[in-house]
């Protein structure tokens, strides 16, 4: 006989290695849901520790809390008639796995561990479960199980479970598993959330499928988490919600159908990376979530409401102040509260620094300005320095006295220091070290410079602010230049693409190397058939050779990056990103780029 059973997803803000205050929480949840008539409740990944603590699960402290936690709610959920799942780290003698366990009515009835780990969480974890978990004197399982609860047939798959070769979800439909949960911990990324749900929609054949990915409360250090709920049926999701408090309700009767999956092919081009179309409202609105939300979370998480950065008039620090105006508006943070500083010295142009001004007046905000011209050069004075000679100590005690503005003000107004640099520069090692390098947390440290260009143009397009929209186009037309040093003076004479190379051919070489690890040889091919007609072969040879070179030779500024939400998936963290010894040679990527 058919009748209506209801799934609640949800997604709720986390405290990060509190095990005690999420499980406060995760009761008020399971009351919420028990007057809701609720009959399974889906929770996220590690949900109840936290689902970005890295290497904090080795904490013994925590384990035990997390032990003691799981033994509390299972004690709590005796006068509950719903069933509801809890992720957690767990120990069996010296081996830690990422667990989810399934509870009802004060029982556990499963305790499932993870088997296809995040690279970062093979550090960690355990991947093939063995053992006895003495605490609650339960024996853990290799292989996969459904279990049957009220006559329903259940089982769980973790995270990146399903994006294994064989998704587990279609091994537990073998099973005959009518509903599946999926607890995660979604990063997010541009189209992530499109791709999930395909992801979903295929899943869900022939199943219920219900995903709830972690979300606000954790860690902002190198990614923006989802915190998405999906309940989807058959190929279709019946409900979602990708908003800050997610939690997504379902009642319904089974159905059965299916549906062919098709996939699309990937076609290299010139921006493989960008939209196809000229404007994105879709990618401009993602990227400045991202950016914002991960901004928001590391002000909440150090108790603050300002933020300080400084507009130079191009292309980063507009990006950049974008940002931090959408993160601002979502927050509900008075504008005021954005310190946002013009440092003119030697090499600042008058078109830069006058479109710094007109970006702020057509924001709302107050730029304030400080001229670091005497400031360098009695520094340069001390140590030795003509103040004339335009060499790397000339330029570069520029860039550093920026920093140490900026930081001696937050720490006099309380706030974060937000840095500019965009993903270009930071691959080519194109900062300077301890200068612009430097910052509390970094917007645009996964985006390259022909994203930023897109991201600032389809803003500029789709603004109905005709002042914005002016300022922001001009800013697109003026040359990137460092604007450390200047023949004549209030001009830019100093470009940085005849240093580092045309960025879209740098950032080309940037998506086929982060994203597809393909070597130097392969990527020429691919650059000299997509810029055909724009470049000869070796011109991009000669910038290819020198990305490399500058690639390797930068690690060591890499290696003491700051934190920052990975937008694009393409990162150089050296937490969770692409990372290489600071000490190696370029020979590795150069041996073979001069072969036939």
């Amino acid at each position: 006989m058919k009748r209506n059973i209801k799934i609640k997803s949800a997604s709720f803000p986390v405290s990060l290695g509190n095990v005690a205050e999420n499980v406060k929480q995760i009761k008020n949840l399971i009351n919420e849901a028990e007057e809701e008539k609720v009959n399974i409740l889906s929770l996220p990944e590690l949900c109840l520790t936290g689902a970005s603590l890295y290497d904090g699960y080795l904490e013994e402290d925590l384990l035990v809390s997390a032990e003691n936690g799981l033994k509390d709610l299972i004690d709590f959920s005796k006068n509950y008639d719903l069933a509801f799942t809890i992720g957690l780290p767990i120990r069996t003698g010296f081996d830690l796995y990422n667990a989810m366990a399934l509870i009802k009515s004060g029982e556990l009835m499963d305790l499932v561990c993870k088997e296809n780990l995040k690279a970062y969480e093979k550090t960690i974890f355990e991947s093939k479960p063995r053992g006895e978990f003495k605490a609650l004197d339960y024996r853990l399982d290799e292989d996969p199980l459904v279990n049957i609860i009220s006559g329903l047939k259940i089982g769980i798959s973790i995270g990146e479970d399903d994006d294994m070769t064989i998704p587990k979800s279609l091994r537990l439909k073998e099973l005959g598993a009518d509903i599946i949960l999926h607890p995660a911990a979604d990063a997010r990324h541009i189209y992530s959330i499109e791709e999930s749900v395909q992801n979903i929609e295929f899943l869900s054949k022939d199943c219920i499928y219900v995903h709830t990915s972690a979300g606000l409360g954790e860690s902002s250090t190198d990614l923006v988490y989802t915190g998405s709920t999906y309940i989807a049926q058959n190929g279709e999701v019946l409900r979602n919600n990708p908003a800050i408090f997610p939690m997504d309700c379902y009642e319904f009767e089974w159905i059965s159908n299916f549906n062919n999956h098709t996939d699309e092919k990937y076609q290299v081009h010139k921006f493989p990376y960008l939209p196809d179309e000229e404007y994105s409202e879709y990618y401009l609105e993602e990227a400045l979530d991202i950016q914002a939300l991960g901004l928001i979370q590391r002000m909440k998480a150090v108790v603050t409401e300002k933020v300080f950065l400084g507009v130079s008039g191009g292309i980063d620090s507009t990006a950049t102040l974008l940002a931090i105006n959408k993160a601002y508006e979502i927050a509900g943070f008075d504008k005021a509260k954005i310190g946002a500083y013009t440092m003119p010295a030697f090499g600042t142009s008058d078109r830069t620094k006058s479109n710094a001004y007109k970006l702020c007046q057509a924001l709302g905000i107050d730029l304030k300005e400080i001229n670091i011209s005497k400031s360098v050069t009695a520094h340069l004075k001390d140590i030795g320095h003509d103040g004339k000679t335009p060499d790397l100590a000339y330029e570069n005690a520029q860039a550093r006295m920026r920093t140490q503005v900026l930081f001696d003000l937050s720490n006099m107004g309380g706030g974060l220091v937000v840095g500019t640099g965009d993903l270009s520069e930071n691959m080519q090692g194109f900062a300077t070290y301890n200068g612009d390098h430097m910052s509390s947390y970094s917007l645009n440290a996964s985006l390259m410079k022909t994203e930023l260009r897109y991201l600032i143009k389809s803003y500029a397009h789709f603004t109905e602010n005709e002042d914005l929209k002016n300022v922001l186009t001009d800013i697109l037309d003026t040359p990137v230049s460092p604007e450390l040093v200047s023949k004549k003076a209030g001009e830019i004479t100093q470009k940085t693409e005849d240093i580092i190379g045309p960025y879209e051919l740098l950032d080309f070489f940037i998506y086929q190397h982060l994203t597809y690890y393909k070597s130097a040889k392969d990527i020429l091919s691919d650059a000299t058939n997509a810029f055909e007609g724009a470049y000869d072969r070796e011109t991009i040879k000669y910038w290819l050779k020198s990305y490399f070179k500058r690639f390797v030779q930068s690690q060591f500024k890499r290696s003491a990056s700051v934190d920052g939400p990975n937008v694009t998936g393409r990162s150089f963290s050296p937490r969770l990103g692409f990372k290489i010894p600071s000490d190696m040679a370029s020979d590795l990527y150069l041996g073979d780029l001069d072969e036939k």
